[in-house]
C-alpha cells in the first residue's frame, strides 16, 4: 500500500499569497512515526527512533514547548537541534537548507527545560532504494 506525505509551505503578505506543495509517496513500511510526551524539567528522556540519514526524503519534526533534541547519546550527541515551540523543522529532498541529522539515527533523547509539558511529533518518510 502506498502512502503519500504532503508538505505545504504559505506565505500571505501585503494581498500576495503563494502556496507550494511537495507530495511524497511511498509504501507504508517507510514511513517513520514517532510521538512522545515529554514531562517538564526531563533531561535526556529516550525516545525509541532509527533513522538512515540517506534515505530521508522528508522529515517534520514539532514540539508545542521549547526543546532539546540530540541523537544517539543524551551526553555527546551526533546532533543537537533546538526546537522552538510551535515551529517545525522541516526538510525534504532539493530544500534550500542541509539536512540538519547529518549521522545515522539510533535514538533520540529529548530535555525540556521549557516549564510545561511538551508533545513530541516526527514523521519521516525514508528512500526504499536509496
Amino acid at each position: 500500500m502506498s502512502t503519500s506525505l504532503v508538505i505545504t509551505e504559505k506565505v500571505n503578505a501585503g494581498g500576495t499569497s503563494i502556496e507550494q506543495s511537495n507530495t511524497f509517496s511511498q509504501s507504508d513500511e517507510n514511513f517513520v512515526n514517532v510521538a512522545a510526551s515529554i514531562a517538564n524539567a526531563q533531561t535526556d528522556k529516550l525516545v525509541v527512533c532509527s533513522l538512515d540519514v540517506s534515505q530521508i526524503k522528508a522529515i517534520f519534526i514539532l514540539s508545542d514547548q521549547d526543546l532539546t533534541l540530540e541523537t544517539n547519546d543524551g551526553t555527546t550527541p551526533d546532533n543537537t537541534i533546538a526546537l522552538k515551540a510551535g515551529i517545525p523543522y522541516v526538510w525534504y529532498t532539493n530544500k534550500y537548507q542541509v539536512l540538519l541529522l547529518t549521522v545515522d539515527v539510533t535514538a533520540l533523547y529529548l530535555t525540556n527545560a521549557s516549564g510545561a509539558a511538551a508533545a513530541f511529533k516526527l514523521v519521516a518518510l525514508l528512500d526504499a532504494t536509496p
